[in-house]
């Protein structure tokens, strides 16, 4: 049984990947053109780039549908956005950002008859300023901005609506900003996180002693909002108010961000040591990933053709 690897060979985290599975049948996986039918030459694929290629994506859907075991699930990204996912913080009690959807301005369609404009009073009311507004479907810091005065919402929403879908977030005051790691929603690593955009974030090893009244309750819903999101590796954000309430900020990553120079070296062999674990875990199970309709079998002909 095979590993496959999506991934750029020369990626340091993915390089401790396959060295530490070195008694494991692993490739890197290189596509073309592919025809129906084709089951997945690997039992367990390790997908890191995906997310940013169509045609990747489909194929480790048509793969996962099929049997292979995809980490992670290609099927997710597909069920949640950063507007949705406020009803699942709800549902597990826990605290978030208030948060506004805005209508996008649609240049293709003439939907106004369904969509009004945005009501910018009862937007400042809600939120406050300054603000965070961001893509509802977005990743990383692309097109993410601090909002300082109702003006510089609006002008920022009138030229970015036409492509994106946006949410506008009341800014949480912070006195602490963590990253948890978490793998399987069993195993969690906290670490310090300073977010800052153009790559600038720095991580720090938190004391022993550091967040020692909140770190259970950040352990605990990191696992949890994991295991309900569908992921098996995954990077939840978390913000600190004054008063000791834990604020989430972002707790859907499909690809975590794993640098040997950016996080501490205690973290970094954590992270490769569970996820490699997680890995020989699904290789040696009979387990596939959930997908969005009828589970399918392994493709087995050519079909009927019209």
């Amino acid at each position: 049984m095979k590993v496959g690897i999506l991934e750029f060979q020369d990626n340091p985290f993915i390089r401790g990947v396959v060295q530490r599975l070195s008694d494991l049948d692993t490739e890197f996986i290189s596509l073309g053109e592919l025809v129906h039918p084709r089951p997945s030459p690997y039992r367990v694929v390790i997908d890191r780039v995906s997310f940013c290629d169509p045609y990747l994506r489909t194929i480790l859907r048509y793969w996962s549908r099929g049997g292979a075991y995809v980490i992670n699930n290609p099927f997710f990204t597909l069920t949640t956005d950063k507007f949705s996912e406020l009803l699942l913080y709800d549902s597990l009690g826990i605290r978030h950002p208030r948060t506004v959807v805005l209508p996008r301005i649609n240049k293709a369609e003439d939907v106004r008859e369904m969509v009004a404009p945005p009501d910018w009073k009862k937007i400042e009311e809600h939120v406050g300023f300054p603000c965070i507004l961001k893509p509802v479907d977005g990743y990383g810091w692309q097109d993410v901005f601090r909002v300082e005065t109702p003006d510089a919402l609006r002008s920022l929403y009138e030229s970015l609506s036409d492509s994106r879908v946006l949410v506008v977030q009341e800014l949480i005051h912070h006195v602490d900003y963590v990253r948890a790691f978490c793998v399987e929603s069993g195993d969690v690593f906290i670490v310090r996180w300073t977010p800052r955009p153009f790559d600038m974030a720095e991580y720090s090893l938190l004391g022993t002693d550091e967040l020692k009244d909140v770190r259970e309750e950040l352990e605990r819903k990191t696992a949890a909002l994991t295991d309900a999101q569908g992921l098996d590796f995954n990077t939840v954000e978390w913000s600190i108010t004054a008063d000791h309430r834990v604020v989430v900020i972002d707790s859907y990553n499909d690809v975590p961000d794993v640098r040997p120079e950016k996080l501490p070296a205690q973290c970094f062999e954590w992270v490769l040591d569970r996820f490699c674990a997680c890995v020989r875990r699904k290789l040696a199970s009979e387990e596939t990933n959930p997908v969005i309709g009828p589970q399918a079998g392994p493709p087995s002909g050519p079909g009927l053709k019209p």
